[in-house]
């Protein structure tokens, strides 16, 4: 099986809804889209998502902020686990990055969410410290310079 990593597209709001965020409602995740959309056209930030088969199953954001990008909304279907296919979009999305000026990747993850964070570790990411009132979450980065 071929998985193809792309930017988003508005087409690919349904997939999102069903495989990446089925605790969203479908419109929710339309309107989400839609703003990444529109965030992507204003060159603010790019959305990327890998699909097999036309089925989405993996889902990044990124957004500019100055020099760095500030990653948000990782998301996988249990099927796209495992495979190294978020590790892949995130060195995707780093190289657009790149091209969009940015030196670094920033990302905020739950303490307890083990998955993640080695999803991100195994990506080159490190741990920097703890964000939150109660440091529920910790800061990821990745420098990305050439």
């Amino acid at each position: 099986m071929t998985t193809i990593i792309r930017p988003l597209q508005q087409a690919d709001a349904a997939g999102l809804a069903k495989d990446c965020f089925p605790d969203l409602a479908p419109e929710d995740v339309l309107d989400a889209v839609r703003e990444d959309l529109a965030l992507q056209e204003a060159g603010q930030g790019i959305t990327l998502i890998a699909a097999e088969d036309g089925r989405v199953g993996v889902h990044a954001k990124l957004l500019k902020q100055g020099d760095s990008g500030w990653v948000f909304n990782v998301a996988s279907h249990a099927d796209f686990r495992g495979r190294g296919i978020v590790q892949d979009l995130l060195a995707d999305l780093a190289r657009r990055a790149r091209a969009m000026g940015i030196v670094r990747l920033l990302a905020h993850v739950r303490a307890d969410n083990r998955r993640a964070r080695r999803a991100y570790e195994k990506a080159g990411f490190r741990s920097v410290g703890q964000d939150g009132m109660r440091g529920e979450q910790l800061r990821y980065e990745l420098d990305i310079f050439p």
